[in-house]
This record gives C-alpha cells, structure tokens and sequence, in this order.
C-alpha cells in the first residue's frame, strides 16, 4: 500500500477486477467484450480498471461523456471507446478529434458530424441508438432503419454499430425484456435485409449478459460485472467485488446515558456510552441515509452508526469493544469473518450497487493491489 496523504481510502483489488473481466469473457463467447468504465469505472478508478480490462479480454470501453474519454485518450488509451451518452454540438469536434465513437440518434447531430468529419479530414465513428423501450435515449424502432440509412450515406461517417439498451434486464421475469428484444431484432432484420452492412450489433448489459444469452450478438457492454457486484443480486458466474472502502478512528469519547448525538439529536444514548469519530461522511460518500440505520466493521465487529452522518465526520457506538485511536475501521468489504458489501449499503439507503461505489467521491484516495 502506498502512504497515504489522508486516513479514509478505497482498496481497489485490480486482480479481483481482471478475474471478473476473465469471467464474463469466457461466458461471452466469439462476442466482443465492451468494459463501461463511465462514472470513473463506478467509482474504481477509470485509467487503471482500463488497462486491467484491456490485458484481461476487453477490447472496447465505454464512458458516459467526452470529458471522460479524452482524458483515457490523454493517458495513452488507445482501444476504441464509445461515448454512451448525449453529445451536444459544442462536444462533436473533440469526439472526432480524438478518435471517440458517438452514439447518434439525432440528425442534426448526424450532420454536424458529417461536416466535422470533413473538416478534420478524419473519419466520424458513430455508433446509433435505437429506442426499444428505455424511453432516454435513441431513435424510435419504428423510425430506426430508414435513420440508419440515411446516416449511412452522409460522407465522413463510419456507422460502428447499431444497439439499444434494456430497461428491466435485472427482473427475473424477462417479458419487458423480450418484448424489447423482439422490436431490436426486427430492426437489424430489416437492414440485413435491405443490404444495410452493419459492423457491430449490441444489445446485452450486465444483467442480459449473465441471463439473456441470446442478446449477445456482436459485443456485450458489461459495467457492474466487472466490479464484481451483480444486479439485483442475482448470480450466474462467480465475481469477486474489488473494491473495499476503510478509515481510521480519529477520536474516542465516552459520554453518560441521555446525551444527543451529531445535528438534530436524532440519537440519544441510553446508557453510559464510548463513541467512536471518524473522519469520513456524505463529502466522501457515506451517504446521511446511513444514519441511524447501517453499521461499519472494527476487529471484525458491527459498530452502529450513531447521530446523523455529516459531511466529513461519523460517529459509531464502539461500547461493545476494546477500540484505540487510530484503529482500521471497515465500511465496505471484510475483517475478520464478516463483511460489508455494497448490496447492504444499497439495502441501508433504499437504492442500488451502482450508486453506492459511484458516489465515492474524488477526495477518497484510491490504492491499487
């Protein structure tokens, strides 16, 4: 472990998260592999989970803005990488420019690129989106393929792909999701069928890469997997979360029974109490939803959270152990013989996996094993 300038950090196991990659890898077939390393690979670090993903199977990335590929780009990333997300007129000619896949569903935006494309002399890759059900993002199924063509024949631009995303690919009752499936397949039916070459078709995500084998096709986009969390808790393959998130205590107070604790009193002690400080709270991503309600882990102990979290400190109730200033303190991943996961912290605020990791924040340090 590196020294670290600050005693709340983030343990981001690389090989836990070239095991998961291999995993999906192996699950997935001839398909091509899309790591999605948006939100800073859900909160692990986006240039490091890059280069594991990339030794380890992946041959494509996805991010959700510009801003994110083009710093993978300034950082030597060289493997395709697709923009997931909207790009306005302002953001097409970094997107050429720096080798970045658009994902396209608005002419406007189609013909922008066309006149960038010429502009730089560069090719504009695009990858469209067609809308199956979702209702963000996309061209309409209905409207899709005539789009597709017409987006075929604007000179400078590559059409990649075509793909859709589903909805309620986490539901064990897939009917949302073959209902979707169906609209897509008749989709690239149809441009098989006109003659409409397309290179790469993508449909599956997380949850449709473990349970839906049929929407495989060309490449699955795979984010939380890799992390080694499922969705909605389901599992097919083994995953190994990698990340684990830890402090230290920074002080210890023993208070009498009846004393308020943290803003708005919103906990009393009943009895004569030794509480524990931490220096971490909702700036960092331990979200006030945790108040009262979740519990961190010290000597491999549940410790509650105590009072409101605030935004740089929580208190725990450490009345139950021998604890000292400086003590390593659990909030995700295991000491001893227990564990906290990112699924009990989802369970704790009402939410899920992905918002947990993505809502740790830049000032946690990430160390890398």
């Amino acid at each position: 472990m590196s020294k670290l300038t600050r005693s709340v950090w983030a343990e981001v196991n690389l090989q836990d998260i070239a095991f998961n990659t291999q995993q999906i890898r192996r699950l997935i077939g001839d398909s091509q592999l899309m790591a999605v390393v948006k939100a800073n690979a859900y909160g692990h670090g986006a240039l490091e989970v890059a280069h594991t993903v990339l030794a380890n199977g992946a041959s494509w990335l996805a991010v959700a803005i510009p801003e994110e590929g083009v710093r993978l780009r300034r950082a030597g990333i060289a493997a395709p990488i697709l923009v997931l997300g909207a790009v306005g007129p302002e953001e097409v000619e970094v997107c050429v420019a720096k080798d970045l896949a658009v994902t396209l569903y608005e002419p406007q935006i189609a013909r922008i690129l066309a006149n960038t494309a010429r502009k730089l002399q560069k090719a504009a890759k695009v990858h469209i989106k067609v809308d199956t059900g979702m209702s963000r993002l996309g061209i309409p199924d209905g409207a899709a393929v005539e789009f597709i063509r017409s987006v075929a024949r604007l000179p400078g631009i590559e059409v990649q792909g075509v793909f859709t995303h589903f909805a309620d690919a986490e539901n064990p009752n897939q009917e949302y999701l073959h209902w979707q499936w169906q609209r897509f397949e008749r989709v690239i039916a149809t441009l098989k069928r006109d003659g409409v070459h397309i290179p790469c078709c993508h449909a599956a995500n997380t949850a449709a890469t473990l349970f839906f084998p049929e929407s495989h096709l060309d490449m699955v986009r795979v984010g939380l997997g890799l992390y080694g969390m499922y969705p909605n808790g389901r599992s097919s393959i083994p995953l190994k979360p990698a990340l684990s998130l830890k402090t230290r205590i920074a002080a210890l107070k023993r208070v009498p029974a009846g004393t308020p604790v943290s803003y708005g009193c919103t906990y009393v002690t009943w009895k004569d109490t030794t509480l524990a400080v931490l220096p971490i709270g909702y700036a960092d991503g331990l979200s006030r939803k945790l108040s009262n309600i979740g519990h961190v882990l010290i000597a491999g102990q549940p410790c509650p959270i105590v009072g409101k979290v605030t935004m740089d400190h929580t208190i725990v109730d450490v009345d139950h152990l021998p604890v000292s200033v400086g003590d390593e303190v659990v909030l995700i991943g295991s000491s001893g013989q227990t564990k906290i996961t990112a699924d009990d912290w989802a369970r704790w605020m009402d939410t899920i996996n992905y918002e947990v990791t993505c809502l740790i924040s830049s000032r946690v340090e990430r160390v890398y094993t």
